[in-house]
């Protein structure tokens, strides 16, 4: 008859500096997989915070130029909208009634400097605004966002300032001459320096020299007052975009110092 011999059930245990030695060794590979992946992700951060701020400097480079464009043209219209006033106040018939009517036209075209945020909008809208680290680049972000909000703002009454002109150019000024300095010539792509001079190239100054419908006191006067309210909102406008300027410099060289872009 065979017998059969089972296993013994009764081995003896590991010693428990096996299992301590068992779980350092899974510990210390779970931690070591965690820490090089945290490295991984720190250094893709980083990366993705330096192409950022490069990015944010070409901006701002972009930004100032533009600036230097727009500050001179706000400058020019409003010695444009003095000259127009001293015509409208002066009584009779105007030596060049030509620029009057030109200047007239040229009173209600809009021009809205845009910033160069392209960057920071998509920082914003992913949620990675938070990869820079160097708060004082955040603080300065905000200066210009506060400063941009205190442009518009100006800008928003400057408009309701130029609506409420029309009915007076419209009763003062013969409309059929204004239709005539209307150019044929018609640039489709405008580069920031036309727009920013409310494109010229698409108006003419009509000939002879063409005098106002009537000399009504009143309608002049109001028509002289809400310009001269839009001139003072275009110096208030020039006052912040100079803001803006000096502190967009400041950016870059804060940009340039921690970020070492000199050279970018």
């Amino acid at each position: 008859m065979e017998v059969h011999h089972h296993p013994d059930l009764h081995h003896k245990p590991k010693p428990w500096k096996e299992y301590l030695l068992e779980y350092l060794m899974i510990f210390l590979a779970v931690m070591t997989g965690f820490f090089a992946e945290s490295y991984r992700e720190h250094l893709s951060e980083r990366s993705k915070e330096y192409e950022y701020i490069v990015n944010i400097k070409k901006d701002l480079l972009t930004e100032k130029t533009n600036l230097d464009i727009w500050m001179p043209s706000l400058y020019r219209r409003i010695a444009g909208f003095d000259t127009l006033i001293n015509y409208l106040g002066t009584p009779g018939v105007v030596d060049s009634g030509s620029n009057m009517y030109f200047l007239a036209r040229l009173s209600t075209r809009n021009a809205i400097f845009e910033p160069s945020d392209n960057t920071i909008l998509e920082m914003r809208s992913s949620g990675n605004l938070r990869l820079i680290r160097d708060r004082e680049i955040i603080n300065q972000l905000m200066d210009i966002e506060r400063l941009l909000e205190q442009y518009r703002n100006l800008v928003d009454i400057e408009q309701k300032e130029d609506v409420m002109s029309y009915p007076l150019l419209g009763q003062l000024f013969d409309a059929t001459i204004f239709n005539k300095m209307q150019s044929a010539k018609k640039k489709p792509n405008l580069s920031e320096k036309e727009y920013a001079a409310q494109s010229l190239s698409s108006l003419v100054k009509p000939p002879g020299n063409p005098q106002l419908l009537n000399h009504d006191k009143e309608k002049i006067n109001e028509l002289i007052y809400y310009l001269h309210q839009r001139k003072s909102s275009f110096g208030g406008e020039a006052r912040d975009l100079t803001g803006l300027k000096m502190r967009v410099e400041k950016l870059i060289n804060v940009i340039n110092k921690e970020y070492k872009l000199e050279d970018e």
